[in-house]
């Protein structure tokens, strides 16, 4: 195993600092448990990559605290692992290439509502607040000891309730590090779940859960209350069905000059700039040329990594591209953070593939705390816009938790910026032009206006069964027009009054 020299034994009121990852059918009685639906529709073969999701920044909560359930929901589902802390990156000796190494591991507790398919990521299942227990301390892996030998125990009420052993893991510790490294966007500070077992126990309000591992004392005790909620008024539910744009929608002028901010790296500094006759100006008003520097994902620094919530099949054409139904309500994924890029950078091909394609999409910035928002408000939530291309590689594409996390959260893959353009600047982003080029070539051309589900829409949805915090990112989706991205391709996305973002494809 990749261990840290000189870590502590345990850190005190551990965090995370990265995204959370959770693994799905990594134990070997899950895959078992599902017997022959694995070679039947949906999923056609039991998955060949390790099956990912993430735990969005709003689910975290530390030991002891409250979560709040629902209303109406009797009971979730516990989901008692360990989560390996991806430590910082080292050389492998064999081929030079960075690979990770674990800082050590930490009890999780990972709430669901319980649900059956696996073939859509069930994010309003699993990304409600309070969804992630985290145990307080880190256990460094030179102290850890084999995670083969981990036993933890979970308890309700004082009863014990599961034993999860994780001796019978399908990937085990160091092997689904290595195979998730090698296929998608780790950073130092991650957390990657080892998986949940089967016989997960059910708790419901009034319940107290608490996780230990067994024998092992510095892991410490991870408890969780589950509390009821207070019926939310029925103004603000979400809405049962997707509501278009008022025809008066953001229907208001500017009341100043458009202001297009970016960051970039300059003179060995990062800076926020803005936009000055076709130059940048910098804040101590020093103008510098636009390709002497490097671009940055145009996002202020957050205090907490943000959740980056992408929408799938959300133009009805590009549904039908993909020979897919238009959805009935939106579909979802969760990218992390490690996958950002900016302006003109550069964007890795895997040599072994045969379709990448491009996807030009509206992101939306979250700008002020939104829960149970309700349409008629949720602008006021948005701090601007910018242009986002969530890469895929169609090869990738498994028929679990689709679209797999290999597909689109590899680094490189979401290029973002160059601009973000305040949200009092832009009259009505449900009536903005996109389009593609590829080396100059036009491929793809649409409408925000096309979106099965809106702007509004979108951020009472979400809104209803999570909290978004400044930072949080939502990307709308894209139009029809993707074609195959080859490496040497200069790929530009750009929405009307928003920016165009340009970037590369390299060999990688």
């Amino acid at each position: 195993m990749n261990e840290l020299p000189d870590q502590p034994r345990k850190a005190s009121r551990f965090w995370p600092a990265g995204t959370v990852y959770g693994t799905a059918l990594n134990f070997v009685a899950e895959l078992a448990q599902l017997g022959s639906q694995v070679d039947e529709p949906p999923y056609k073969a039991a998955p060949q990559a390790p099956v990912l999701y993430v735990k969005t920044a709003n689910t975290w909560t530390s030991s002891g605290t409250e979560t709040v359930l629902p209303v109406g929901l009797q009971a979730v589902e516990v989901g008692a692992s360990i989560a390996m802390v991806v430590g910082p990156f080292a050389s492998d000796a064999t081929t030079g290439c960075a690979v990770p190494t674990i800082a050590g591991f930490v009890i999780v507790s990972d709430l669901s509502i319980p649900h059956k398919s696996l073939f859509r990521p069930p994010v309003k299942f699993k990304c409600l607040d309070g969804f992630l227990g985290v145990a307080e301390h880190l256990v460094a892996a030179k102290e850890s000891g084999n995670p083969a030998e981990f036993v933890l125990e979970v308890s309700v009420d004082g009863t014990l309730r599961q034993t999860v052993r994780f001796d019978a893991l399908r990937r085990d510790a160091d092997t689904l590090l290595s195979d998730v490294a090698a296929c998608m966007a780790l950073r130092e500070g991650d957390l990657l779940m080892l998986g949940c077992d089967v016989g997960r126990p059910q708790a419901g309000a009034g319940q107290r859960i608490e996780i230990r591992m067994a024998g092992r004392p510095e892991f410490g005790t991870l408890t969780q209350t589950l509390i009821a909620a207070k019926p939310v008024a029925a103004a603000t539910q979400p809405p049962s069905a997707p509501h278009r744009p008022a025809a008066d929608a953001r229907q208001r002028p500017p009341q100043h000059p458009s202001v297009r901010r970016a960051r970039v790296a300059w003179a060995g500094a990062v800076h926020d700039v803005v936009e000055h006759q076709g130059r940048l100006r910098l804040l101590d008003g020093r103008l510098v040329d636009p390709a002497e520097v490097i671009w940055l994902p145009p996002l202020a620094p957050t205090a907490r990594p943000r959740s980056i919530l992408a929408l799938g099949l959300n133009y009805a054409d590009h549904a039908r591209e993909l020979a897919f139904k238009a959805p009935e309500e939106p579909l979802v994924f969760v990218k992390g953070e490690a996958s950002l890029v900016g302006h003109r950078a550069l964007t890795l091909r895997p040599r072994d593939v045969n379709y990448m394609h491009y996807e030009c999409e509206l992101a939306v910035v979250i700008g002020k705390r939104a829960r149970h928002v309700r349409r008629d408000n949720a602008y006021d939530h948005v701090a601007g816009y910018t242009v986002a291309n969530d890469y895929a590689i169609r090869d990738y594409l498994e028929n679990w938790y689709r679209p797999n996390l290999r597909v689109k959260n590899r680094a490189t893959a979401t290029p973002i910026g160059p601009w973000l353009v305040d949200a009092a600047d832009v009259p009505d982003p449900m009536a903005l032009a996109l389009r593609t080029t590829v080396n100059g070539r036009e491929t793809q051309r649409g409408n925000t206006r096309d979106m099965i589900f809106d702007i509004p829409f979108l951020i009472e949805w979400f809104s209803g069964f999570m909290t978004l915090e400044p930072g949080d990112l939502i990307l709308t989706g894209t139009p029809d027009g993707v074609v195959d991205c080859r490496v040497g391709d200069v790929i530009v996305t750009e929405i009307e009054g928003i920016g165009a973002l340009s970037n590369t494809i390299a060999e990688g």
